[in-house]
């Protein structure tokens, strides 16, 4: 049955089974028949353009009081939800440029006929656990993988959801994104760490302890960051740090404490993977994420002085991990010159060595490796001013770089 322009036919039953009609039916999850999954998830879009044209004209209808509809908007309000939140992106195999166009149509007219601005406003102001409710039996347990457009639907939700709205709800959406992080394919890896960093950042740590799902959550950060794949460490670990401040509290107080904390934990699990990396890409991953983790872990870096220094000699000679290595030399230092004053010399030679190989680089040398570089140097003089100016001195008249004209230029800048 599809929905038809004259809806007068059509009792409250039928156009709610109309407008199910339109969301994503089961698909194949056997990898031997992904094909006929594609298949299907393309052959639905013409039905759900279909469905979605004429629920358009629906709520039209319904905004200009016909009197001949027999249905009230509260009837058909979750279903509407169900099926514009999986057309939420034009971007998935089931949705287009033209159906997402649609539901964007069908979510203004749903607006206005509850007299709400947008639809976060929208969302706020509905029953969401009777919303949750409605997809669970298509997400609950390995459900899930056979209703993609049904994820999408629930992220869609959930990303509208935000505190307090949220706090009350964590027994409904910690089980889906908990159930695709423990999945083996990256890209639903992903999708959960995207919703637990939306369910981190509006829940108050007092709701995420009294729940338990600050454990849960820690517990199973921790063994993704052990077992992973390496382009998903920086995502992961921004919702690891990011739950670690919020069930800690360290981004408020006592960062200057030697403790030895949860951010500890963390670079126990990482340094020996980071340590032990060779290669190009992987190199690059983890560097990018390294002044995020020595800013989180504060005055605690000088424990691991020993391993991150070599580590900071490494990853600064790789020419895409340069940049970002010299931040984390950076914070590495704003965060430990009160307390350790030994590596001065070893953290001047890294870098000095590093404006040395931009110098010796046969392309084009990185303007923007170069500055940080700068920058660095000049923050670690701010930390040692007596020892770091008379080493820099000696080089700018060292004889053996005269020849050497960008790295005696950018010597003298500082």
């Amino acid at each position: 049955m599809a929905l038809d322009t004259d809806l007068n036919t059509l009792d409250l039953e039928q156009i709610i089974k109309c407008i199910q009609n339109g969301c994503v039916p089961e698909v194949p999850t056997d990898e031997n028949h992904l094909a006929d999954r594609e298949k299907a998830l393309l052959a639905h879009l013409e039905i759900a353009k279909s469905i979605l044209n004429k629920l358009s004209i629906l709520l039209t209808r319904l905004l200009n009081n016909d009197v001949d509809l027999q249905i009230k908007l509260q009837d058909i309000l979750n279903p509407c939800l169900y099926l514009c939140g999986e057309h939420c992106s034009s971007n998935f195999l089931w949705s287009d440029e033209e159906s997402h166009s649609f539901m964007k149509l069908c979510i203004e007219k749903l607006c206005s006929l509850t007299h709400h601005v947008n639809v976060e406003e929208l969302i706020a102001h509905l029953d969401i656990s009777k919303i949750f409710f409605g997809l669970q039996c298509k997400l609950e347990n390995d459900n899930w993988k056979k209703y993609p457009a049904a994820v999408e639907c629930f992220i869609w939700i959930l990303k509208y959801l935000k505190m307090p709205h949220l706090n009350s709800l964590l027994y409904l959406v910690m089980p889906l994104p908990l159930n695709m992080f423990d999945d083996y394919q990256d890209s639903n890896i992903l999708t959960a760490l995207d919703a637990f960093q939306h369910i981190i950042d509006n829940t108050p740590s007092v709701e995420l302890t009294m729940s338990g799902y600050d454990i849960v959550l820690f517990k199973s950060f921790e063994t993704g960051l052990r077992s992973v794949e390496y382009q998903l460490i920086p995502n992961l670990m921004k919702c690891f740090l990011l739950l670690i401040s919020k069930m800690q509290m360290k981004h408020l107080s006592n960062k200057n404490s030697l403790e030895w904390t949860k951010f500890d934990d963390v670079l126990n699990i990482l340094l020996p993977r980071m340590e032990l990396e060779r290669k190009h890409e992987p190199i690059v991953c983890y560097a990018s994420i390294l002044p995020l983790i020595l800013e989180s872990t504060g005055l605690s870096c000088i424990r691991w002085s020993e391993r991150l220094i070599p580590l900071f000699s490494e990853y600064i000679m790789n020419s895409q991990s340069t940049f970002s290595t010299v931040k984390a030399i950076e914070v590495f230092i704003q965060q430990t010159w009160p307390r350790q004053c030994t590596h001065w010399n070893v953290l001047l030679v890294i870098l000095i060595k590093a404006l040395y190989s931009e110098d010796k680089n046969s392309e084009q040398p990185n303007e923007e490796n170069i500055l940080a570089i700068v920058e660095c140097i000049k923050t670690l003089e701010a930390a040692r001013p007596e020892c770091i100016r008379n080493v820099l001195n000696k080089l700018k008249e060292c004889k053996e770089f005269q020849s050497k004209i960008i790295f005696k230029k950018y010597l003298e800048m500082l």
